[in-house]
């Protein structure tokens, strides 16, 4: 049969595997472990955040190469100044240092360290020896370096360093005094940076200011965003909660043309949806307890027969089932058996599988051979089912006792297992026939084995216990039964039937059903007496 979905049910008066929910999800979702709670942030709160911090961190960056490259212009023109005075004096000096004409030397220096910048200016003969400096007292004394003079580059002729004194960072310039290409001194020349630090200081300054209204801006932006897009998410959580508390008829108010309008109306819809389910649940809940109520809630009590029965539905409904045929003749110790299989699973199935068991039980009760019952059956199903893929197969036993004697039907079932303990030998109750609801006018035989004895035991079963599968895909198969029913062979029909079913179990290994399992168990015995249930 074809593959179901995954749920167990079992016959009537046994245990109910699954539980049947009616209530709203959200009571499913609040049971069980209680589990650890986390804060929640709103998704405004988050995105107010991260737009700030995003702005803050863009605005920094900016923020710091404008102002690195504005203390690198600042820089660059103090050089080009630097350089441009440091020439000026050595175009000037040449024939003045030649002719030692100090007091024109100086005033040369001294109209140059006039420039608000300029620390220092000095004239340097060959010999090392100062001969004109913008400081009075540095004339005529050796010339030495700054201390802690470094070199930054050199533009031609030019060499530019730099120094520190008293916390205060200066550029020096040396430049050679060449005659007709000879060197007779050079010129030094110091440069304070004090106002390229005030000039960065308020290029700090604004750039601070107009970056703090940019991260202002950038937060007022980021709230009106963040509520054009956490309203409607507001709504859509309002909507979630009343959906958990089983409000099916809530509707979300999202009047957008966007994705989030998108998810509004797809949450309207998902919200009908949800309630159309819960209605669905509920009928299946009530055509689970309908069929349940189909199956045999006893066995019938026959004297020298042990009988068990039990189905497992892996849907809220099935389409297997087992009947017991009251054949009039109990007390003689004849009894009618019936197992059915419908093709498919869920609701239709399990109106095929009423409607034929009603079929199978009104025409029971009428004259005939068991062989004239299923072929009336078949033709009323095939008038039923004939425009659907849908058919059941079914395996139709009597067992009279005081003839001792076994007539059976098979209609494209599987043949029953008949194991005799005495002989260690197993046997099928074979025969010809297709599936009802296939061909109207089939013409079904009836078989017939006369030679019960006690301990015999016969099993009828359906594919879903043979054709199960673990989970590396093996199938269960008919070999595991058959030694089950040899393992068992002293014990009680319903020890013989648990033990099959528990073995399946151990061999699914937790994996699903994926079809119905049915199974009847007959153990022929010298004399039985009382009554059982048909489920454990």
């Amino acid at each position: 049969m074809p593959s179901k979905s995954n749920h167990d049910q079992e016959q009537r008066g046994g245990r109910d595997r699954r539980k049947v929910n009616l209530g709203p999800p959200a009571m499913e979702r609040r049971s069980g472990k209680d589990r650890r709670r986390k804060i929640k942030i709103p998704i405004f709160v988050k995105f107010v955040l991260l737009s700030t911090l995003l702005t803050i961190i863009v605005s920094s960056i900016i923020s710091g190469v404008i102002l690195r490259r504005q203390a690198k212009d600042f820089r660059d023109q103090l050089i080009t100044m630097g350089d441009s005075l440091i020439r000026i004096i050595a175009d000037q000096a040449p024939d003045k240092l030649l002719n030692e004409e100090e007091l024109v030397l100086f005033q040369l220096v001294k109209d140059v360290a006039a420039e608000d910048q300029v620390e220092f200016a000095q004239i340097i003969d060959v010999k090392g020896i100062i001969r004109a400096d913008s400081r009075s007292e540095q004339i005529n004394t050796p010339h030495q370096m700054p201390l802690g003079s470094r070199d930054l580059k050199e533009i031609e002729d030019t060499r530019i360093g730099m120094f520190d004194r008293s916390g205060e960072t200066y550029l020096y310039f040396e430049k050679p005094i060449t005659f007709q290409d000879i060197q007779i001194g050079k010129v030094a020349l110091s440069i304070s940076q004090q106002h390229v630090r005030e000039n960065i200081a308020g290029a700090t300054r604004y750039i601070v200011i107009v970056t703090v209204l940019i991260i202002l801006l950038g937060v007022f932006m980021s709230l009106l965003v963040s509520l054009y897009f956490s309203k409607p998410i507001d709504r859509l959580m309002d909507g979630i909660r009343a959906i958990l508390d089983g409000d099916y008829d809530y509707q979300v108010q999202v009047d957008r043309n966007d994705e989030l309008g998108a998810v509004g109306n797809a949450f309207n819809q998902m919200s009908q949806g949800l309630k159309e389910r819960q209605i669905m649940r509920r009928s299946l809940a009530l055509a689970m307890e309908v069929q349940r109520s189909l199956l045999p809630s006893r066995v019938p009590q026959i004297d020298g027969l042990d009988i068990a029965g039990k189905s497992i539905y892996c849907d809220e409904t099935g389409g297997d089932y087992y009947d017991f045929i009251d054949t009039g003749k109990q007390g003689l110790g004849k009894i009618g058996l019936v197992l059915g299989d419908v093709s498919g699973h869920g609701i239709p199935s399990a109106l095929l599988m009423a409607t034929a068991r009603a079929f199978i039980r009104q025409r029971s009760h009428m004259a005939g051979s068991i062989a004239e019952v299923v072929s009336d059956v078949n033709y009323l199903l095939t008038q039923d089912v004939e425009n659907s893929s849908s058919f059941m197969t079914l395996f139709y036993l009597t067992v009279d006792m005081q003839a001792r004697k076994l007539n059976w039907v098979r209609a494209g079932h599987d043949p029953a297992i008949y194991y005799d303990p005495t002989a260690d030998n197993f046997d099928y109750l074979v025969g010809q026939g297709v599936p009802l609801g296939v061909v109207g006018d089939w013409p079904f035989e009836e078989n017939q084995r006369d030679d019960l004895r006690p301990g015999q035991i016969i099993v009828i079963g359906t594919d879903g216990i043979w054709e199960s599968r673990n989970a590396d895909g093996t199938m269960f198969g008919k070999t595991p039964v058959l030694n089950l029913i040899r393992q068992n062979r002293d014990a009680t029909a319903r020890q013989i039937l648990d033990a099959i079913i528990e073995g399946l179990e151990r061999f699914r290994r937790g994996v699903e059903l994926e079809d119905d399992v049915t199974l009847l168990v007959i153990k022929i015995e010298p004399s039985s007496n009382g009554a059982a249930d048909a489920e454990a």
